[in-house]
């Protein structure tokens, strides 16, 4: 490698323009700016309108000429997606022994032990800090600085346009449909939002977050995913009446050789630090047997935070550093024994749709007790559906393959609606 560093970059969309915007800094600031040098940068279309200049860029349409590129040294990929043009391009270019730098979770999540492989062989960086909760440092706390610690959980907020959603929902009493596109509107969801809303793109930072933190492959497929869709306002209402909030939280914890990777909506306790977490902001908890607790919080994404991670992951390649793809070699990750969500135990929240009529709370009290399923507490209140109540029960802490078979038998009563909703309360957080 000479000593000027060739940059080529593929994707020149938000994270793209803001990662330019924090290089045109550090030039200025810094002595060393004839250690980088910006050979190519791939785009889709020359002519799309940009809120930056970029005449005296060096625009090409194919992105896999970075791979070839002998005056390319790292490739900073920005084009997203698990497969097609940002799977080939990182795959060949950590084969042609250049660095990468990608804020590409699904790429990490899907392919990440194979492209890890490929990185350690060649002794090259792959480094994704901007993949997992934008300018939150948390890919570099849990690989390097906690890499010693014996991490028994993380978990946290890890969408922002999830957060976003349930935080307006909670404030204004407003549903699901309305809220979210109020959310499009102003830039927080995309205009396809399924990967936000339905919990993959949680999912794929769960994913890789458990493989650094358990010492284990990287397993997507494993990881239970549930979205926020079916939350409606009057859930907050009764959430708060029994004292929590709403929140989607990724959650990661090993217990022995079995580990847990789950993302799906909770009750959380109102007073918890993680309740706090509003709108687009992100937060991640890692506990460990050494320091307890540590809690990682800010914005989740956009140009400045999500490019100064891509730019803290170019310095850190300009000052020599070279860290394990996923934290320690390949060769000694473990195969993940990851438990299934039915195999797991939580207190629920319940709602369900009942006949207002005498017999019917004893008849579902009496399918929950032939299961050994415990009530903590019931609350009936009225519905918006003429002649029903909603029933809102608290569960204590049962096996969720349990319940799930005495929920089956419930909405088989005549006089319940087939709307019964679960929701898991962490209530230990």
């Amino acid at each position: 490698m000479s000593n000027s560093l060739g940059v080529g970059i593929a994707g020149l969309g938000t994270v793209g323009g803001g990662f330019l915007k924090q290089l045109k800094s550090f030039k200025a600031k810094s002595n060393s700016e004839s250690n980088i040098k910006i050979v190519q940068i791939a785009v889709k279309n020359k002519r799309k309108k940009r809120n930056f200049s970029i005449r005296s860029l060096p625009l090409i349409s194919n992105a896999m000429e970075l791979a070839s590129n002998e005056e390319i040294d790292i490739i900073i990929e920005l084009i997203g997606g698990s497969s097609g043009i940002a799977y080939k391009l990182v795959k060949k270019a950590l084969s042609n022994k250049k660095h990468v730098i990608t804020a590409n979770k699904a790429l990490i999540a899907t392919h990440g032990n194979e492209l890890a492989t490929i990185a350690e062989k060649n002794k090259v960086c792959l480094n994704y800090e901007a993949a997992i909760a934008g300018g939150v440092p948390i890919v570099k706390a849990v690989r390097e600085n906690l890499r010693f610690n014996k991490i028994s959980k993380i978990y946290g907020i890890l969408n922002g346009t999830c957060n976003y959603i349930l935080t307006k929902m909670s404030r204004d009493k407003r549903d699901f449909k309305d809220v979210l596109k109020d959310a499009q509107n102003k830039g927080f969801a995309e205009l396809d939002p399924t990967f936000d809303i339905q919990g993959i793109d949680a999912g794929h930072k769960i994913s890789i977050l458990s493989s650094l933190a358990f010492n284990i492959k990287v397993d997507f497929k494993g990881t239970y995913i549930e979205g926020i869709s079916k939350i409606d306002a009057s859930d907050f209402i009764f959430a708060k009446e029994l004292g929590y909030s709403i929140k989607l939280l990724a959650i990661a914890a090993i217990n022995g050789s079995q580990v847990e990777q789950r993302v799906h909506p909770c009750f959380v306790k109102q007073d918890s630090d993680i309740s706090k977490v509003d709108n687009e902001l992100n937060a991640i908890v890692v506990n460990d047997n050494v320091i307890g607790s540590n809690i990682f919080e800010g914005p989740g994404a956009g140009a400045g935070p999500t490019g100064a991670s891509v730019m803290s992951d170019l310095m850190d390649i300009l000052r020599g550093t070279y860290i394990l793809p996923l934290g320690s070699s390949i060769d000694k990750k473990k195969k993940s024994k990851i438990k299934k969500i039915t195999e797991q135990k939580f207190p629920y929240y319940l709602r369900i749709l009942a006949k207002d009529q005498s017999g019917v709370m004893a008849s579902i009290t009496k399918v929950l007790s032939s299961y050994k399923v415990s009530i903590e507490s019931i609350i009936q209140k009225p519905s918006h559906k003429k002649s029903y109540a909603e029933i809102i029960l608290i569960i204590h802490r049962i096996k969720e393959s349990t319940l799930l078979l005495a929920l089956k038998k419930i909405k088989g009563l005549k006089t319940v609606s087939s709307s019964v909703k679960l929701i898991r309360i962490e209530d230990s957080l």
